[in-house]
């Protein structure tokens, strides 16, 4: 059903549905309120906007299913998808109030009886108009508030750097301005953007808008809570903003070295075996991994289950051939093991304790 209401002729479908629910539900709406205060036309044009409101339904529930297909290629509006959930049964509502009125004005009935159909249905079209309005607004600030907003990127001349001489500051940020040079920050964090505008499915014009700037506001907007989003972020780490470490949350004394290339050894990181101060080895390389336990998109658990180990055969088990989480955790390099040491593999141990729990049974 998802790939159904995915894309037509290569492009997004859901643009299409959602202007033509934009337009008929409340016009529809509009016209059922019409014909509960003008009895003269409900012979006529009764019949027809129950047809309306019915093929309302029907584009209510295109727009709902071709909205989460979008969702799924560039993230989820969350406030403009969490409205369009609710337009779809307030359609449906709609249109059995009407369809109840207009069997009413059909049949020998009280007075009264009318008089109860009539305003349940006006409530019900204010109801749905006022919907429609919210679900429009929502969507359209999600496509288009933070592309056209002057406040997008925030300047960061006037920023005060949280150790300000000790690292990264405003003002180098700010010389990579350009599409062929950006550098933005967000949380603190600063990103070469650079290679990234033409892949970003929101278009180049998103980024280029917080080339040289803080673009917190406007990854918040656009991504807040999503783990694509901010997973692709992290393989585009440069350093932190005003700290004198690559690494995010380091300082100078967390690490024996700010370089990857430092020698570590194995004594060393298994004194980092816990959630709170997580360091692995993997493939050789050094991790610090205590920002990122609990981001991690298959849970906290399998960061922990390497800490203060050697977690080559776990991450390869998981992630063999993707270059994705290759690329996230070469943010998180900090020096390479020793050629002497050597660490437990944790994915070794604990198909050894697994083994173990099984003789017991």
């Amino acid at each position: 059903m998802e790939n159904f209401f995915d894309t037509i002729g290569g492009l997004p479908l859901h643009p299409l549905t959602v202007h033509a629910a934009a337009v008929l539900v409340p016009l529809s709406a509009l016209a059922l309120a019409i014909l509960v205060f003008v009895p003269r036309w409900r012979k006529t044009y009764f019949p027809l906007t129950i047809g309306f409101l019915a093929v309302s339904v029907g584009l209510a529930f295109a727009a709902k299913q071709s909205g989460e297909a979008l969702a799924e290629r560039v993230g989820n509006p969350v406030s403009h998808q969490a409205l369009g959930d609710i337009m779809f049964p307030a359609s449906i509502g709609l249109f059995f109030l009407g369809l109840a009125f207009y069997l009413i004005t059909r049949t020998e009935r009280p007075k009264w009886t009318l008089q109860l159909a009539g305003s349940l249905a006006t409530v019900g079209v204010v109801v749905v108009v006022v919907l429609s309005v919210l679900v429009g607004h929502s969507g359209a600030e999600a496509t288009w508030a933070s592309r056209i907003s002057s406040g997008q990127g925030q300047d960061l001349s006037g920023t005060t750097d949280p150790s300000a001489g000790t690292g990264i500051t405003a003002a180098e940020v700010a010389q990579h301005n350009t599409a062929s040079d950006c550098w933005s920050v967000v949380d603190g964090n600063i990103y070469d953007l650079t290679t990234y505008l033409s892949k970003h499915k929101g278009g180049p014009g998103v980024l280029t808008a917080i080339c040289g700037k803080d673009g917190t506001s406007a990854f918040t907007v656009q991504h807040s809570g999503q783990a694509a989003p901010a997973t692709d972020l992290s393989s585009l780490l440069v350093g932190v903003f005003g700290s004198a470490s690559g690494v995010p949350g380091s300082t100078p004394n967390t690490f024996p070295s700010s370089t990857p290339n430092a020698a570590i050894t194995s004594q060393e990181v298994q004194k980092h075996a816990s959630s709170q101060d997580c360091w692995s080895v993997i493939n050789g390389q050094v991790y610090n991994l205590n920002t990122y336990v609990n981001s991690h998109p298959g849970g906290a658990a399998l960061i922990n289950s390497i800490c203060g180990k050697d977690g080559s055969a776990a991450f390869s088990g998981q992630h063999a051939g993707a270059a994705t989480p290759a690329n996230v955790l070469s943010a998180f390099a900090i020096g390479q093991l020793t050629g002497n040491s050597t660490l437990p593999d944790a994915q070794v141990q604990e198909s050894d304790e697994e083994n173990e729990e099984e003789d017991e049974d």
